[in-house]
């Protein structure tokens, strides 16, 4: 199974839902806007999480599956 053309899509989609990436170590990278995934042209994918220490490369037979994205948790400001 090539993930490639559905990831594709996934990235194109309009409007957008955010998707997470299943690898074969048991990683999950969540794509929370198509910013974060890129494929290059030989196929690889390049993640980049929330945060400036999340990144990620993978070939795409680590690509086990791909599932919804769970729901954000909304950033509540709490006054002092």
């Amino acid at each position: 199974m090539n993930p490639i053309p559905m990831l594709r899509e996934l990235l194109a989609a309009d409007p957008f839902r955010p998707f997470v990436v299943c690898l074969t170590d048991g990683r999950k990278l969540r794509v929370y806007h198509p910013d974060f995934l890129l494929i290059t042209p030989s196929g690889r994918l390049v993640w980049e999480g929330r945060n400036e220490n999340e990144f990620a490369m993978a070939m795409p037979l680590h690509v086990t599956g791909v599932e919804d994205a769970p729901p954000e948790k909304s950033v509540q400001a709490t006054e002092p």
